[in-house]
């Protein structure tokens, strides 16, 4: 996600509205803000803050179990304060989780089982509809909420046999047991996920770092009698990531993720190559997975990828995001001093791509998807030996590009997400490729067109502008030819920037999709990436350049 070598692309003039030592200042500011964050060993251990859906959870599971505390006392505070969220998934959850704990009722449940459902299904992608669904009638199960007819597993106990990785295994295992037990169903498949949820030995340890995968494992044991003491057990470990302001996570840490992605937004920024350095030996040194990715591997249904990146060092479950922006940054800070893991991470996303060209999240054969293939495009753009991946995963792109100039949605609630990493991805293309040079200009156009009057960009277009969103728009509008859309969007950034030098607004991460988490690292990365390319593509700015490194 650095600033692509764009010789063929005549500089951008500067907007005449914007003041370059306005940015330059705002820029240092925040360089300034970012850098601080960094821990010695070049690491960002930022704590992902609590969540509505963990904690509604965690909260029937308290009450399933009878168990009473400050604890709970704490998390149901917690619950109460964000019943009327202004964002429905969560408003919706909290509303169902704090009636049912308290043996009151909301009015209107049948309207808000389907906003929760509507909602969900809604922002999810396709190819994850299925599972998706199954996974909010379990939670509504969870919730005491009736299920509908096409809730309950299917008699015969077949199970999927999709490649699959093992988060997604451990998952459909947990909501086999919560809509058979609701449903009053035993046979094959519920004692395969028996088994599976077992094997992730709950009573001790979140597995992964994932709360929200323990709090339904947990959930789908509680119905299997002769469980007792293993959910109890499973309930004390979880009260080790209570946060405190009594809510729960949506995983235990993020560091790797949070690393790679700030390194490249310092780096495009100008930070001191020693603080570069740092981060990139933190990575590299975690290369690999976590160490218990045995487990991992064995729970998989399909081939996972070797060789990579996962989210956090503790976590074995590598996947073409983080391992793409982690090549990036080592290729980036030292091709030489780190040219065998980058060597490695190459490889590693090489054995992942799908025979259409495009790019899984996890494992080999999975669908492919628009975000993971411009990702993967921009790690592989400096390897010329890649070429021919990187045309046939340029063509998934193109193929992939929605009649509104968008694509399906990724990793991120905002729509920009994927369209900011297309774009760059498009700058990899050879100077003859009408067909990405076509989605390109589809991109450009529609970024401009979904600008808001205020100049920024919000996560859907209509929606109110964002700093994570304005920050992406300006990102890709950088690499098209309008001076007057760039000027308009760094105003706005320049114009929300905090005291500190930070930023703020709503999260767009989210996991599993569509509930955003919350890290406040990834608000102002992609903002100081914005800054970045602005530097690296506007014409004037090479005062920005000498002064705000």
């Amino acid at each position: 996600m650095k600033p692509p070598n764009v010789t063929r692309l005549a500089p951008i003039p500067w907007p005449a509205e914007v003041s370059p030592d306005h940015v330059r200042q705002a820029t240092s500011r925040l360089l300034a803000n970012v850098s601080g964050r960094v821990d010695s060993d070049g690491a960002i251990r930022e704590e992902c803050q609590s969540r509505v859906l963990e904690s509604a959870l965690a909260l029937m599971l308290m009450a399933r179990t009878g168990f009473a505390s400050p604890a709970r006392d704490r998390l149901l505070g917690f619950l109460q304060a964000r019943q009327d969220a202004p964002q429905e998934l969560e408003g919706v959850l909290a509303t169902l989780a704090v009636g049912r704990a308290t043996g009151r009722a909301p009015a209107g449940d049948a309207a808000l089982i389907g906003k929760l459902t509507d909602a969900v299904l809604g922002a999810a992608p396709g190819f994850i509809s299925a599972r998706r669904r199954m996974m909010v009638y379990a939670v509504l199960s969870v919730l005491g909420c009736p299920l509908p007819p096409d809730a309950a597993p299917t008699a015969d106990g077949k199970a999927p046999t999709d490649p699959m990785h093992s988060w997604a295994v451990v998952q459909q295992a947990a909501v086999t047991l919560i809509l058979a037990a609701a449903a009053e169903v035993s046979n094959e498949a519920t004692a395969a996920a028996l088994s599976t949820l077992t094997a992730t030995d709950p009573a001790t340890t979140v597995w992964e770092g994932y709360v929200l995968m323990h709090l339904l494992t947990l959930h789908g044991l509680a119905g299997v009698p002769g469980q007792e003491a293993t959910v109890r057990s499973g309930l004390e470990t979880l009260l080790r990531y209570q946060r405190g302001d009594g809510g729960f996570p949506f995983i235990v840490e993020i560091h790797n993720w949070c690393t790679s992605t700030t390194g490249l937004s310092l780096a495009a920024a100008g930070a001191p190559p020693d603080l570069l350095r740092a981060m990139a030996g933190m990575l590299a040194a975690h290369q690999g997975g976590a160490k218990r990715r045995s487990l991992s591997r064995g729970l998989s249904r399909g081939t996972p990828l070797s060789g990579g990146w996962s989210m956090s060092p503790n976590v074995a479950l590598n996947d073409v995001d983080c391992t793409s922006s982690a090549l990036e940054l080592l290729h980036a800070t030292d091709p030489a001093a780190f040219g065998g893991a980058v060597r490695l991470g190459v490889d590693a996303l090489l054995a992942v791509q799908g025979a259409d060209g495009g790019f899984p999240t996890y494992v080999a054969g999975a669908a492919s998807e628009p975000c993971m293939t411009a990702a993967a495009i921009n790690a592989l753009a400096p390897h010329s030996h890649t070429a021919p991946a990187r045309e046939r995963a340029l063509a998934f792109l193109a193929d992939s590009q929605l009649s509104d100039g968008g694509f399906e949605p990724g990793w991120s609630r905002s729509r920009l997400h994927t369209i900011f990493r297309a774009r760059l991805a498009a700058c990899t293309a050879g100077p003859h490729d009408r067909r990405t040079a076509d989605m390109a200009e589809r991109i450009e156009r529609t970024v401009r067109e979904t600008q808001n009057a205020d100049g920024g960009w919000g996560m859907q277009p209509g929606d109110p502008s964002d700093d994570i969103s304005t920050a992406y728009g300006l990102i890709t509008l950088c690499y098209g030819t309008d001076p007057r859309s760039i000027g308009r969007a760094m105003s706005w950034l320049l114009a929300h920037q905090n005291a500190d030098g930070g930023y703020g607004g709503p999260p767009d991460m989210v996991g599993p999709r569509p509930f955003p988490y919350h890290i406040p690292i990834l608000t102002d990365a992609p903002v100081l990436l914005a800054f970045g390319h602005v530097r690296s593509r506007v014409q004037g700015a090479a005062s920005l350049r000498r002064r705000a490194s």
